[in-house]
C-alpha cells in the first residue's frame, strides 16, 4: 500500500510518500509559523504524479492555521481521488520519532506548546497512549513527573518542564508510518468526511468572541 502523508501542524511543513514500511520520498522543512501554504510545492516535488492508495494528515494539536491547511488539503484529495484519508495526532508523531530514533521505553509525556504557560499533552507507555489528549499548565505537569519518565517534544518547551527530555521534531514520514498501522486496524473509519482538526481548545480569536 502506498500512502501520501502530510505534516503542517507546526513549524515543520512536510510531505512523505511511503510504500508499506519503506520511505520512497520525503521532504520536511522548518518554516515560519503560518506559512504552511508551501505544502503545495512540496506535494508536487514528492509525489511526482505517483499513484497512491491512501492519504494521511497530521490533525493536531498545533498551529490552527497549519492544521486547517493540511486537513482541508487531505479532505479535498480524498474526495477527488476517492481514497481513504487517515488523521494522526501530532502528539503521537512526536512519540513515534522519539522511540524509533532513541530507543526509549516506559512512561513518556509528549508535549506541544499551547502558549499561556500551557502545553498540549499525551501520556504514553512506549508507543501506546494511556489517556486522552489534554491541555495542562506547565506547572501542573512538572508536579506529575518523576525520575522514571521522559518528556519528548521541541527543546524550547521541554526544557521548561524537565531535565530529562528528548528534543524531537515532527516529520511527514511519522504521520505515514502511524497511518499505515492505524489503517489496518480501522478500515471503516477512513472516509474524508470524518477527518477533522484536533484542536483540544478553540483558537484565541474564537475564545474572545462572545456567543
Amino acid at each position: 500500500m502506498k500512502i501520501l502523508a502530510i505534516e503542517t501542524s507546526g513549524d515543520i511543513c512536510g510531505v512523505a510518500l511511503l510504500n508499506k514500511d519503506r520511505i520512497i520520498a520525503e521532504k520536511n522543512a522548518v518554516l515560519p509559523r503560518n506559512s504552511s501554504s508551501s505544502i503545495f510545492e512540496m506535494l508536487k516535488t514528492v509525489s511526482k504524479k505517483a499513484v497512491f492508495d491512501c492519504l494521511a494528515v497530521d490533525i493536531g494539536p498545533g498551529s490552527f492555521t497549519g492544521i486547517r491547511i493540511g486537513v482541508s488539503l487531505a479532505r479535498a484529495y480524498g474526495q477527488f481521488l476517492k481514497i481513504p484519508v487517515i488523521g494522526i495526532s501530532s502528539l503521537d508523531c512526536l512519540v513515534f520519532n522519539a522511540v524509533s530514533k532513541n530507543n526509549i521505553s516506559g512512561k513518556i509525556y509528549s508535549v506541544i506548546d499551547a502558549l499561556r504557560e500551557e502545553v498540549y499533552m499525551g501520556e504514553y507507555d512506549g508507543l501506546k497512549r494511556k489517556k486522552e489528549y489534554k491541555i495542562i499548565t506547565i506547572k501542573k505537569l512538572k508536579e506529575m513527573l518523576n525520575g522514571k519518565c521522559t518528556v519528548v517534544g521541541d527543546k524550547r518547551v521541554c526544557e521548561k518542564i524537565n531535565n530529562k527530555y528528548i528534543n524531537v521534531k515532527l516529520t511527514a514520514s511519522a504521520v505515514g508510518f502511524l497511518a499505515i498501522a492505524k489503517f489496518s486496524e480501522e478500515q471503516n473509519s477512513t472516509n474524508y468526511k470524518g477527518i477533522l482538526p484536533l484542536y483540544i481548545r478553540r483558537a484565541f480569536a474564537e475564545e474572545r468572541t462572545k456567543i
